[in-house]
């Protein structure tokens, strides 16, 4: 697979994780179940009313319980209009379909950000994701303006630059097996203890991926211990930081 598709498809499994973490009480499916067995093993609808087109469709995240539906994108225009158009077939599927008095809508709200530490002083990685239209959540990588030590100190510093597509092609399919695999590993640990931890810490050889599930308005001194980065509150930035684009949808 091109590392850009790797990189890219590894994006999307830990922001559509970190989601299952945030709400861990909601019945939520990605994007490896299609909406045919989401309304079968739900019950809440009749799939056998789905045309022929809509049964392998695939949102990137449906939760059952909020009734809502997120499709994860990268950051460009052609993602945000590409999102906000599978967004508006997920809920014309769904709702033409659910039998409860209440309807599937577009999501919103759902942002947040991951910093990754490679060894050997590289620069401080981020990924940072949030909802620019109603139901479509756009991501972008970017890494420190400079090398540091440790994520706290990118962190408290708080300036981004893009990242090269030679950095992409030379660190992207290390971060990507690593978030692949720290996510299965987190999986199947919560199939077997029923809970999903709020804060992962893992160590790979390449990169140290540190990651808080706080929102903004929770971040704090983290109880799980030194590579778990507790967001401190940040200086005034010498630079205008680096937004998302924002957008009120069609």
């Amino acid at each position: 697979m091109p590392w850009n598709l790797f990189l890219g498809n590894a994006s999307h499994r830990l922001i559509a994780y970190i989601y299952g973490t945030r709400y861990p009480t909601s019945v939520v499916f990605y994007n490896n179940t299609s909406i045919k067995p989401i309304l079968d093993r739900t019950g809440m609808g009749d799939s056998s009313l789905l045309p022929e087109h809509e049964l392998k469709m695939r949102p990137d995240i449906t939760d059952t319980t909020a009734l809502v539906v997120f499709e994860i994108k990268p950051s460009s225009e052609t993602g945000l209009q590409d999102g906000i158009q599978k967004i508006q077939t997920y809920l014309l599927a769904l709702n033409r379909t659910v039998t409860l008095a209440d309807k599937f809508s577009a999501g919103k709200g759902f942002e947040g950000e991951i910093l990754i530490q490679f060894a050997q002083g590289q620069h401080i990685w981020r990924l940072e994701w949030c909802t620019t239209a109603p139901g479509v959540t756009q991501y972008r990588w970017t890494r420190s303006q400079e090398r540091f030590n440790s994520n706290a100190a990118a962190f408290q510093a708080g300036q981004w630059v893009e990242i090269s597509e030679q950095e992409l092609k030379q660190y992207g399919g290390w971060v990507a097996q690593a978030i692949e695999g720290m996510v299965d590993r987190r999986e199947r640990l919560a199939t077997l203890s029923g809970a999903i931890g709020v804060a992962i810490d893992i160590v790979g050889e390449v990169a140290v991926i540190v990651i808080s599930t706080a929102t903004a308005s929770e971040r704090g001194a983290s109880p799980h211990g030194g590579k778990v980065l507790p967001f401190p509150a940040k200086p005034a930035p010498t630079a205008t930081p680096v937004q998302l684009p924002k957008a009120s949808g069609m």
